[in-house]
């Protein structure tokens, strides 16, 4: 079992690829707010950008984990459909707040109660992890005291002599999230294989797998080995044509008569074919 990988090989791909993604835009997001000399704003803004894909990411490869594998943790589904519908609904009051200045009552406080929901789900799934001894425990924890840093630093932002601090708590909260979570991502479904995986239905797409991976290796293998068969008869039939016309050359300056000649030739075929 130990050996096993359960997670296909497209969805693997997928992960790396869309990690690195985010990694360069967040090395792109910290260039230009430090080229631009206006970093605070930029990273609160794009660093927010970053981390509402990056938990739509994760909430679609959890709902994808779970429904490939039929896993019996049905906390691993309910994670990503939280994570998507709490990350959409942040981003409409995100949005609402751009667009709404003069509104009452500040939405801000809408997006705090959002990411605390945040995190109070994920202390409870850290919790769950702990309790089962999961190797990602720890990360579940972390990224529940982030979520709870990035909410602190929005609900500073409503007060106007602490303004300054929580955008600094929200982008370097919003920063290590998004870091944490690309992490997270990668180790638990890439450099990991997570014992939660281990189903009737995992083993059988994993062995369907090995199947097409040996199938294409024996397709391979035939190629070559036809292939070189085919050079083999080519260079045996070269030989023994040069070997026919060195005997017939032998025949023609007369150092052999026909007799010897038809004895050799037949020697030769006989030993070829």
């Amino acid at each position: 079992m130990e050996n096993y990988k359960f997670l296909s090989k497209g969805a693997k791909t997928f992960s790396v690829v869309t990690s690195v993604i985010f990694s360069i835009a967040i090395l792109i997001l910290v260039v230009i707010g430090l080229i631009g000399g206006n970093f605070l704003s930029i990273s609160v803004i794009g660093s927010s950008v970053i981390l509402f894909f990056t938990c739509i990411f994760v909430g679609a490869m959890q709902i994808k984990v779970f429904n490939d594998y039929k896993s019996q943790k049905k906390y691993l589904c309910a994670d990503g459909i939280f994570y998507i519908c709490l990350t959409i609904l942040v981003a409409i009051v995100a949005m609402l707040f751009v667009t709404i200045q003069n509104s009452n009552i500040d939405i801000r406080y809408f997006i705090f109660v959002f990411t605390l929901a945040f995190a109070v789900w994920k202390i409870i799934i850290s919790i769950l992890a702990f309790k089962n001894k999961y190797f990602n425990a720890f990360a579940e924890l972390l990224i529940a005291l982030l979520w709870l840093a990035t909410g602190i630093g929005v609900l500073l932002t409503i007060f106007n002599d602490l303004e300054s601090i929580g955008q600094y708590v929200l982008c370097v909260s919003n920063y290590l999230l998004c870091l944490l979570t690309i992490f997270y991502i990668l180790y638990s479904y890439v450099f990991k294989n997570p014992d939660y995986l281990i189903t009737e239905k995992a083993i059988e797409l994993f062995e369907k797998e090995e199947q097409e991976r040996q199938q294409r290796l024996n397709r391979f293998n035939n190629v070559y080995v036809a292939q070189n068969n085919t050079s083999n008869n080519d260079s045996k039939s070269n030989d023994v044509e040069l070997k026919l016309k060195k005997l017939q050359d032998l025949k023609e300056k007369g150092f052999i008569n026909d007799e010897e000649y038809e004895k050799r030739k037949k020697e030769i075929l006989d030993i070829e074919f």
